[in-house]
């Protein structure tokens, strides 16, 4: 008979207060508690069965290389120029 011993391994991270309280409520709607979620993410991870999201994936970031591939760029040229380009974002 096989005598195999499973040894866990316990591991720690750190984030911010909020995010923690908004993890810990958005998974408990799912009943899952943040340790049944990371170790469900790290079986996947273990099995490569995730995908990595990257932001120049999004929507936003697809919309944004087709305006620049087109010309449809602003071209900022000193730090005051840009700090006026994104007040008057903030007023629209």
């Amino acid at each position: 008979m096989s005598n195999t011993t499973i040894k866990n391994k316990t591991i720690s991270t750190r984030v911010p207060a909020d995010i923690s309280k908004r993890a810990k409520a958005n998974l408990a709607k799912q009943g899952l508690t943040i340790s049944e979620y990371m170790r469900l993410s790290l079986v996947k991870a273990a099995n490569n069965e995730i995908r990595l999201v990257s932001f120049l994936d999004s929507p936003e970031a697809i919309t944004a290389k087709r305006e620049a591939e087109e010309g449809k760029v602003t071209t900022i040229g000193s730090l005051a120029g840009f700090d006026n380009w994104i007040d008057k974002l903030d007023e629209d």
